[in-house]
């Protein structure tokens, strides 16, 4: 039985916090969407600090439906900056934290927080909330935890039999759970309840239902009900499609129901009367209930021949996914190109099929993959066939609701002479392993279902056996309550038996209420109601037919000779007589498919051995021929076609006693090849280059017949150098003039309507091989031998290498010996050398096809000395007294040769001589050495250096300095160890140096901090390096955490005991009271009206302290946002107004004191302008000026005028007065004849307002007449010679540049002003610019070359005079 939440889907409710009980009260804030889908995310603040975020899940619990007993788990995984506090919350009822039934946890390995059910009860199951909460958000989730309730309770079954009044003497019997940690129950039930309680009640328990809970509205209640019920069964029919002939059945029929399950793999549950029962798998079990599975089709059956009452009754069944997991996942495989790959899980409990995804997409059994499974239907496997790139990413196997994915890498081919060639077909599978392991898991795994299988059966037959006793124990107080009545009431049986035909009557009537009950619930409910009814051989059993008063009616029963067990119910009884069904199938026939000329069989089981049938073909009857057999084995009846024809499908039916059962056998014609023919064609065809080859091969199947060919997985068509003929029943391939390319794999692929079929084949092209490929390894180069090896040639062209031929050359002349072939290994030894000769080799492969090209190499030197690198620094093994133990590594250059030996030295701390240790003619053959010739207490440092045919190398680095004595004893434990400062994320601790006691504990040589926070028991180590002062800051704490710590003294004796502190330490610094850190502190603000008003004030603090802002003495409305950081506060008026305005306070107040500051903040706009200005004189040179006050003067105590002036003298605008607070102002000096004109501002914190301008103000005076006297001007003569003013400067200009000579000269008439140079006239040669403008005269030159170097001169005439002035131009290179 399922026990669902209210929400059947864990994204469909409204995730708001607002009034969840026990979760975070709402706030108002900013609502965004969440990445994850199904969390809601509300901002508090509009604009968040920088590097802070609001929370958000990164990995969201999911919904989760178990069977009650067993472990439920819910995970999450937040972030946020701050780190948010998990919460969890429940829809009914408050959660109840407690060990034993639910638990919350938080994994700071993984970031994960877990709630947790360890036995999770059909009470646990409701809608739970997931809140994560910072300073600056809040992110909501909602998930579903659904409970299944298995198993037989006799609780349940007492209080269906008694009531709420159960007997003294079973109450004893009865298990109660423990009351520890169990969840409260609501005293009042909410509506959701109330309608759970409803959906599954009965109907006649509707009235007091709702009495019972106060609803009055019944109609209204029955037309929810019916559309929750809808919504219900339509939820059911997304996996479940119900059978849509629901009927009553008498006892006499078979029970038999079909409905669809989408998912396959769903485990199935019958339940009779909320208890439930087993079922088998197949009719022909001896169990009385049965479903039988064919593809997504579920068919229930009940045999009622054999059965009793007993098995009448209420019967639903239930399904759910089925509940495995992987024991081994999908590994990642790395595939090369044109490689195999293959991918293998294990599963926990065995399954039929799972399914496969690659890159998202379903993977079906084709050519391209193979999906297989093992015997035991724990081990699946996938095999990508003929990798390509396209083919690389994630592939999934999905099994229930559990999956596992890994990525699939392949590697393209790196041989770059085969770039632009498909690569060659790999007959290699990548992703194997080792297929004995699995199969060793999967037999444990085996096991241990079948261990987990029987004990369930055993519960199961345990519970039954209670259930039993229960009703057992109902039995007999129901006969004994019937028997007392009986004694007192027989004399009212006859009147009793007359009105038997009216009670038949009204169980007639009961049989229509069920049906139309069952109408009302919909086709599409899971459960199946049959009528009770009790059955006796001999007697009558009467009941009385009330219904609340039946118990205290009449009834007569009368005793039976031989008694059966009858369950005792309300309502009539009518007597029932089982009939036997006669025979009938057990195993019908199924169809049948087969191939032409290949045999074909159908098979059927009768329930009895001795029943004859009859076989049909098409309706007309079958008899025994040459192709067809009937045979008969006991109950089995089988039909034999030996070699089918097209003729033999169609419809076969077999007919016994009156029973029958049909099948279709339906005919196929597939392409298919013959096995000899076939294996003639799959072996390897060889050809040498430039020949061709032929591929032929006969085939049948019914046309048309599609054929294609393949060579290394690219189709053939009919070109130039293939053919392809096709005639019936056989096809021809002919490849002429074949290349080394050609080889490969050669497909025949064969399609018609029935199927397809391949046929596949080798070609090899034999051409001559490729040379040998480098580089040449040089394995020795002594005096008396060299020794090289090669790789062998990339394509040996199709054939087996015989033989290497070499020649070789001393370098210094011209001729080549050969040396000969040497066989197919890839490696030489010469020995006929000269010492300090220098040798060169060529090298040619030899098959049949013919010998390759050369690989010359370079020259090599015999008998080179080649001394070995240094060895590695020695390392100390162990020491003591008498015994230093070393050990080292080789040398990474060996000088071409192996390593002999090593030669060790050693050397006394503070001496310069180096004592060799071993005995110079024997060297030391090893890689570790004991050395004894030490003394003890003197401290020793060691060198070796290695040894080969050349000689000794060079020595290696000195190892560390070691003392010849017996290991120390570790430290003891550090003195004094305390704390010296912290703050939020540091701790800073100090200690004294443990001391040193002979024998007992030795010298500290350094020291370990470990920290753990207190509601962990694991020590983390804060350095990975020894410590070697008596202090250490710890970084990196969380703030207000608590934590201890410990510090552990080390020597070369190993690690002391620690020291740990005497308290827990809180991360936060010393108590700090309150002040303000910011140099310079504004106290007064102006905000224009509108905008936003922000203020931030920093301080210092220790411990955290409370922040408190004022408004006028008053706390702040909500429209003001405060926020509240480490060392800050801010204050924001969102859209400020005039009524903002005020003295804002911050009281920043701890536990050592407080402090406090107040800035006053201005909202306001530009004022508006004065009204008319008007200007009056009262004293001669004086004049007032008024004007009407400015709308705003009322709202802004510091708005002012300012007045400017302007007359006609100056006509410019200059102030006059400013700050006037008051409407008039007098202005002096003011000049009669003058016109004055005046313009009034009104000002603010905000700034000025336009002007209001004055009308002209004038005070008229008398003029005088003005008369002008003209004196007699005199001519003048201005003529004069031309003259320079500005002669011409020295000019020197780099080549390239631009060079600009000027001068100024005077003269009237206007002299006429030529350039020249060296006397050559300038003023027409278009390469210079020449311009004379008010008797300056100028000369441009635009790049300045050889050319232009000489003496410029300028000559001026006119009619009085000449004028010259000359100079000198130098270009630089």
């Amino acid at each position: 039985m399922w026990k669902k939440s209210k929400a059947s889907d864990q994204t469909g409710i409204r995730q708001t916090a607002g009034n969840t009980e026990g979760g975070p009260q709402d706030d108002k804030g900013i609502r965004k969407k969440s990445k994850v889908p199904g969390v809601m995310i509300t901002q508090f603040l509009e604009e968040l600090p920088e590097g802070s975020t609001t929370p958000d899940f990164s990995r969201k619990p999911i919904a989760i439906t178990i069977q009650e007993g067993k472990c439920a788990i819910f995970r999450a995984i937040v972030v946020g900056n701050p780190m948010p506090t998990v919460t969890w919350t429940r829809a009914k009822g408050e959660m109840v934290f407690n060990p034993a039934t639910c638990k919350q946890n938080y994994n700071e390995s993984s970031h994960e927080h877990t709630l947790e059910f360890p036995k999770v009860a059909p009470e646990d199951a409701d809608t739970y909330k997931c809140f994560a909460t910072n300073d600056y958000g809040r992110a909501i989730c909602t998930v579903l935890l659904n409970v299944i309730e298995v198993g037989f309770s006799k609780t349940k079954e007492l209080q269906k039999t008694y009531g709420d009044e159960v007997p003294d003497f079973l109450k004893k019997k009865l298990r109660k759970r423990p009351t520890e940690g169990a969840q409260e129950n609501k005293a009042i039930t909410p509506e959701e309840k109330v309608w759970e309680i409803l959906l599954k009640a009965d109907k006649k328990d509707y009235e007091r239902i709702c009495a019972e809970y106060g609803i009055t509205n019944f109609r209204g209640m029955l037309k929810k009900l019916n559309a929750m019920k809808k919504e219900q069964n339509e939820d059911i029919v997304e996996f479940f499609t119900p059978s849509n002939a629901l009927k009553h059945f008498d006892s006499e029929e078979d029970l038999s129901l079909d409905s669809e399950l989408e998912l396959r793999e769903s485990k199935m549950f019958l339940y009779k009367d909320g208890s439930m029962v087993a079922f088998a798998n197949d009719e022909c079990d001896e169990l009385t209930h049965s479903l039988k599975q064919v593809a997504k089709k579920k068919t229930f059956s009940m045999s009622c021949q054999d059965a009793d009452v007993e098995g009448i009754g209420l019967f639903a069944m239930d399904f759910k996914a089925p509940d495995v997991d992987f024991v081994v996942k999908i590994q990642e495989t790395k595939a090369e190109e044109r490689q195999d790959a293959l991918f293998t899980c294990v599963l926990s409990a065995p399954l039929q099929e799972i399914q496969w995804f690659g890159k998202n997409a379903p993977l079906t059994n084709g050519e391209k993959f193979d999906i297989s499974v093992s015997e035991d239907k724990l081990i699946h496997k996938l095999i990508v066939r003929d990798c390509l790139p396209l083919d690389a990413g994630i592939y999934t196997a999905v099994a229930g609701i559990k999956s596992c994915n890994a990525w699939l890498v392949v590697e393209a081919d790196k041989d770059g002479s085969s770039k632009g060639k498909k690569v060659a077909r790999k007959n290699t599978l990548a992703g194997a392993g080792n297929d004995e392991d699995l199969l060793k898991i999967a037999r444990e795994q085996q096991e241990r279902y079948e261990k987990e299988l029987q004990e369930n059966l055993e519960t199961a037959k345990k519970n039954q056996a209670e259930r039993d006793a229960a009703e057992e124990a109902a039995r007999l107080e129901a006969q004994a309550a019937r028997d007392a009545k009986a004694e007192k009431k027989k004399s009212e049986s006859k009147r009793r038996k007359s009105s038997a035909g009216a009670r038949k009557a009204s169980v007639a009537a009961v049989v229509e209420d069920l049906s139309e009950d069952n109408q009302e619930v919909g086709e599409s409910s899971l459960f199946m109601e049959c009528v009770e009814v009790e059955v006796k051989e001999t007697e009558t059993v009467e009941a009385p037919t009330g219904g609340e008063d039946a118990s205290e009616s009449d009834e007569d029963v009368e005793e039976p000779a031989v008694e059966k067990r009858v369950r005792v119910r309300q309502g009539p009884l009518i007597q029932e007589t089982l009939i036997d069904p006669g025979v009938h199938f057990l195993i019908g026939l199924s169809d049948c498919k087969a191939i032409i000329g290949e045999e074909a069989e159908l098979t059927c089981k009768l329930s009895s051995e001795d029943c004859e049938g009859v076989w049909y073909k098409d309706g007309e009857e079958m008899v025994c021929s040459e192709g067809v057999t009937f045979t008969k084995e006991g109950s089995f009846h089988k039909l034999t076609i030996h070699r089918a024809t097209d003729d033999d499908a169609g419809k076969y039916k077999f007919e016994a006693d009156g029973r029958k059962t049909e099948a279709l056998i339906v005919v196929e014609d597939p392409p298919r090849f013959d096995p000899e023919e076939l294996k003639t064609f799959i072996e390897p065809v060889r050809v040498k280059k430039g020949h061709k080859a032929i591929f032929k091969l006969p085939f049948l199947g019914r046309e048309p017949i599609k054929v294609q060919w393949y060579l290394e997985g690219e189709e053939l068509s009919d070109e130039a150098n293939i053919k392809i003929e096709t005639s019936d029943g056989c096809t021809r391939l002919l490849l002429i003039k074949l290349q080394r390319k050609d080889s490969g794999e050669v497909k025949l692929k064969l399609k018609n309507e029935y199927g397809t079929v391949e046929a596949f084949s080798e070609i090899t092209v034999l051409d001559k091989p490729t040379p040998p490929m480098g580089p040449l390894e040089i394995v020795e180069a002594s005096s008396s031998a060299i020794e090289i090896k090669w790789r062998p040639p990339k394509d040996s062209g199709g054939c087996k290498i015989g033989n290497y031929i070499l020649e070789r050359q001393q370098v210094g002349r011209n001729t080549w010996k050969k040396v000969g072939p040497i066989g197919p290994e890839a490696k030489y030894r010469d020995l006929d050398i000269d010492h300090g000769r220098r040798y060169c080799y060529r090298i040619r492969v030899e098959t049949e096809m013919g010998t390759s090209e050369l690989m010359e190499t370079e020259d090599i030197q015999a008998g080179t000395k080649a001394y070995p690198g240094p060895p590695s620094p020695p390392k100390v093994v162990s020491a003591f007294k008498d015994c230093i133990n070393l050990s080292w590594s080789p040398p990474a250059n060996t000088g071409g040769t192996s390593v002999l030996g090593y030669n060790l030295e050693k050397r006394k701390q503070g001496s310069n001589l180096w004592g060799q240790v071993n005995p110079p003619e024997e060297m030391i053959k090893g890689k570790a050495f004991a050395v004894k010739d030490v003394v003890e207490g003197m401290e020793y440092e060691f060198r070796l250096s290695a040894i080969n045919n050349s000689g000794a190398g060079e020595f290696s680095t000195p190892s560390d300095f070691v003392f010849a004595r017996d290991p120390k004893k570790p430290p003891g434990k550090v003195l004094d160890l305390k704390v010296t400062d912290s703050n939020y994320t540091t701790l800073s601790l100090s200690w004294t140096k443990p001391k040193d006691i002979e024998g007992v504990q030795d010298e500290a040589k350094g020291y370990f901090v470990e920290i753990r926070p207190a509601e962990n028991t694991d020590w983390n180590r804060c350095s990975s390096t020894v410590l070697t002062t008596n202090y250490y800051t710890v970084k990196g704490m969380k703030s207000m955490a608590m934590y201890w710590g410990r510090v552990i003294a080390v020597n070369d004796g190993g690690e002391g005991e620690p020291r740990e502190l005497d308290n827990y330490v809180l991360a936060m610094p010393p108590p700090v009271r309150p002040r303000f850190t910011d140099a310079k502190i504004k106290s007064f603000m102006v905000v224009r009206a509108g905008n936003s008003a922000r203020f931030s004030m920093n301080f210092e603090a220790s411990p955290w302290p409370e922040v408190t802002w004022l408004k006028d003495g008053v706390p702040v409305t909500k429209k003001v946002t405060i926020s509240n950081a480490e060392g800050t506060s801010q204050l924001l008026i969102p859209s400020a107004e005039r009524s903002d305005s005020g003295i804002y306070t911050v009281i920043i107040k701890n536990i050592v004191g407080q402090e406090s500051f107040s800035i006053e903040i201005r909202v306001t706009n530009e004022p508006k302008p004065p009204g008319p200005v008007e200007i009056e004189e009262n004293v001669l040179g004086t004049v007032t000026v008024s004007w009407t006050a400015s709308a705003d003067e009322k709202r802004d105590d510091r708005l002012h005028y300012m007045v400017t002036k302007r007359d006609s003298s100056k006509r410019t605008w200059h102030t006059v007065a400013d700050h006037i607070f008051n409407n008039k102002f007098t202005a002096c000096n003011i000049m009669p004849g003058r016109e004055y004109q005046f313009r009034v501002y009104a000002k603010n914190d905000m700034g000025c307002s336009k002007p209001t301008e004055s009308p002209k103000w004038l005070i008229a005076t008398k003029k005088e007449r003005f008369t002008v006297n003209i004196v007699e001007s005199k001519a003048c003569n201005l003529e004069c010679p031309p003259k320079f003013l500005v002669p011409l400067k020295m000019h020197s200009a780099p080549q390239g540049y631009e060079c600009y000579m000027s001068c100024a000269l005077k003269g009237d008439p206007t002299p006429h002003v030529t350039w020249l140079r060296d006397n050559v006239s300038l003023n027409t040669n278009t390469n210079y610019y020449i311009s004379n403008t008010c008797g300056v005269c100028s000369l441009l030159i635009l790049r300045v070359g050889p050319k232009d170097t000489g003496e410029y001169k300028v000559v001026a005439e006119n009619p009085i005079g000449r004028a010259e002035c000359a100079t000198k131009l130098t270009v630089k290179e």
